[in-house]
């Protein structure tokens, strides 16, 4: 059993989630929309907005049944202990893969952006040690961390794009309703991975200090970030149309650098948005490998056991420089056993949990 002496409160929750969720999907979700349905990809949203907050209700009525029990602990009770192990390593080795590839992501932006100069190596070096330090602080101070990151990050990236709002051609999202409906489930499975992050509240539920609230905490969560990404598609679709989101590595970041402000007192917003961006970006691998740490921990039986989290650095490093091109590492996010892992870990997993609880709580088993 992990230690749960640590304890983070309903709002610090909240932003934990929300600063997992929003991340390197948002570069890059315009474009994956648009190539697959097209402006319905604003419907597409909607729908899986809605889908995850119905998942994110399924962990709430777990989590809060079996209060202060880990991971390995509920889904012993549920589902037996080799399959809670079993389960376990999936998500271990997907939180893994995740953070290794989130992490080059994060240097080819920073590169591209900022630091041209600088090797990929020496940019993940850094930001991996920085990591370190903060996984090894605990749950507690990386809460606190994502109270004072999200406002700092949301906020200048909402007020610099919101004035791009009067340039919008709202005709650019049509037309409407032409998507061949073969590929409405796929597009819409494939947007849900965008809201990965959520499934957390299965691995800190242990640490919340009021479990009852935990549907407060996902709803919150994932409305607000699910109106983001509406807005950041719609602006992104409005400004430059289909055809050349479509063909843009990057389209948000792109329209960023595109931003004029008239009468802004600050010159290169670009840059403010960016630091806001590579923020969220170094914030979702943190927790993404605190994930990781957490699991094996728990896998494990250890109470304190944070030195786990130099044993994954390797590991990262190593995921992180094998694609040798970005390219490579979107066809890695794109592998049927990433689609796969994925599909478990914000699917399969919160679905399996609730429905072996209600059938176990139906026949008083639990």
């Amino acid at each position: 059993m992990i230690s749960s002496k640590e304890k983070i409160t309903t709002s610090q929750a909240i932003t934990f989630l929300m600063i997992c969720i929003i991340g390197a999907g948002t570069l890059t979700l315009p474009r994956n929309l648009v190539d697959e349905v097209g402006g319905d990809g604003l419907f597409i949203l909607i729908i899986s907005t809605l889908l995850s907050i119905i998942l994110g209700y399924f962990l709430y009525k777990v989590v809060s049944y079996f209060p202060n029990r880990s991971f390995m602990e509920i889904s012993s009770i549920l589902l037996t202990k080799p399959i809670a192990y079993i389960l376990a390593i999936i998500l271990t080795m997907q939180y893994t893969l995740l953070g290794g590839l989130i992490f080059r992501i994060l240097a080819e932006v920073t590169k591209m952006y900022m630091l041209r100069n600088t090797p990929t190596e020496v940019i993940i070096i850094t930001m991996l040690i920085v990591c370190i330090y903060a996984i090894r602080s605990g749950i507690e101070s990386i809460a606190r961390l994502s109270q004072i990151f999200i406002p700092l990050s949301i906020i200048p990236i909402v007020l610099v794009l919101i004035p791009e709002m009067r340039h919008v051609d709202i005709t650019n999202l049509l037309p409407l309703f032409q998507t061949d409906p073969s590929k409405i489930i796929p597009s819409i499975q494939s947007t849900l991975f965008s809201f990965a992050g959520f499934e957390i509240m299965i691995l800190i539920g242990v640490f919340l200090s009021r479990p009852s609230r935990g549907f407060e905490i996902q709803y919150k969560t994932l409305i607000p970030v699910g109106l983001l990404y509406i807005f950041i598609f719609i602006v992104t679709i409005g400004l430059f149309g289909q055809v050349e989101t479509s063909h843009t590595v990057w389209p948000t970041l792109t329209l960023v650098k595109l931003v004029d402000v008239p009468g802004a007192f600050m010159q290169n917003l670009d840059a403010i948005v960016m630091a806001s961006w590579v923020i969220l970006i170094f914030m979702s691998i943190v927790l993404t490998m605190y994930s990781s740490n957490l699991l094996i921990c728990d896998m494990f039986s250890l109470r304190e056991a944070n030195f786990i989290v130099l044993l994954l650095a390797p590991i990262i490093y190593f995921i992180a420089l094998y694609p040798s091109n970005l390219a490579q590492v979107y066809d890695m996010f794109s592998h049927p056993i990433a689609v796969i892992g994925e599909s478990i870990l914000i699917i399969a997993t919160p679905t399996l949990l609730y429905l072996v609880f209600l059938i176990k709580k139906r026949v008083k088993k639990i």
